[in-house]
């Protein structure tokens, strides 16, 4: 049985006593590098750039297939077929020689009072758009559209990035945006108490038409709710060795046990942790798995006595590339030359 207690670099009333280090490079899961699949005869590219992609007028048949899939999952996790099939779909399985990865940017944090300027999630995506190769946009969020949410605009859309996300444009599925367009987004999704999620799905090459050889050129960013999220939603189905594909920015959920009550309104909702990091102590009060947790803000949204909030406890890395050169072993090539140096 997991042994439950807090984690050492936490005090009981939630300060961060120091960044954990050892905790950021075993976040490091060691996949082979990823190479992005031969054209071959062009067949395959073809049917993604010509068939089977989506576009405007498939919106409503998209918002379908992304409920079925949803109830597919849910299915799935609860004792239903676990074929091949399922797990090459969804990329989300270590034993696949795939790299679906997600770094989680939760928008809203809270700074420690003392602390000197400090880089936030919201300031490193800014970051990442400011040498992008293409920026566009999409305004309309799929995953809230099809959900038809109640809690949260559908408006405030993903962005892509790298030149593959031209694809998106071609498609009319968006629009190029500019930098400053970009930001504007941004800012909107955190006054909506939205998060960020940079994902990069290999599945995807099939919605937006993306070939074989441009994987490697294309990154989402997408703005996330706790209910409809697909991503979410799919990490609450998965199980650890699945969930493992989801990583923080270094920033995570930390409770103060001095302030928590044992209410366990942080997780008797039906939008409780996706990644079932929170469990209670002896003596009732709330404790955060820091292996586990991404940062989603969740159980912090959901506390209505502030014994939660989003805190740093682990070092950033340098800049988004670097998180997926790290953590995936995937050199995604969206930015210009100097990015990287």
């Amino acid at each position: 049985m997991e042994e439950k207690k807090q984690a050492s670099n936490i005090s009981e009333s939630g300060e961060v006593l120091y960044l954990d280090e050892e905790r950021l490079k075993r976040k490091e899961v060691g996949f082979p590098p990823y190479r992005n699949r031969p054209n071959g005869l062009g067949i395959y590219n073809w049917l993604k750039e010509n068939v089977i992609y989506m576009s405007a007028d498939r919106w409503p048949l998209a918002l379908k297939l992304y409920k079925m899939f949803i109830r597919f999952s849910v299915w799935m996790k609860e004792g239903g077929w676990k074929g091949k099939l399922y797990k090459k779909a969804i990329m989300l399985y270590p034993d696949m020689e795939a790299h679906t990865s997600t770094i989680v940017m939760p928008l809203e944090v809270d700074i420690e009072p003392n602390s000197e300027k400090t880089v936030v999630p919201m300031d490193m995506v800014k970051h990442s758009l400011k040498n992008a190769t293409f920026i566009a946009g999409m305004d309309t969020c799929l995953c809230r559209e099809s959900n038809s949410c109640k809690d949260y605009s559908s408006g405030i859309g993903c962005l892509f990035l790298g030149e593959a996300g031209k694809i998106v444009v071609e498609h009319k599925l968006g629009r190029e945006f500019t930098y400053e367009e970009a930001l504007a987004r941004i800012d909107e999704a955190a006054e909506a108490g939205l998060m960020a999620q940079a994902v990069w799905v290999e599945v995807e090459q099939l919605l937006w038409g993306i070939r074989n050889d441009q994987m490697d050129k294309f990154l989402e960013i997408c703005f996330c709710c706790p209910c409809c999220c697909i991503a979410v939603r799919l990490s609450r189905n998965a199980t650890d060795a699945e969930r493992h594909r989801f990583h923080p920015s270094g920033w995570t959920a930390v409770p103060d046990r001095t302030k928590c009550t044992g209410c366990r309104r942080c997780v008797n909702t039906p939008h409780g942790c996706p990644v079932e990091a929170i469990s209670f102590g002896d003596d009732g009060k709330v404790i955060i798995n820091q292996e586990k947790c991404v940062g989603c803000g969740i159980c912090k949204a959901r506390c209505n006595i502030g014994a939660i909030k989003i805190k740093q406890t682990m070092p950033m890395r340098a800049d988004l590339h670097e998180y997926f050169a790290k953590d995936y072993n995937l050199d995604l090539k969206i930015w210009e030359e100097e990015e990287n140096g």
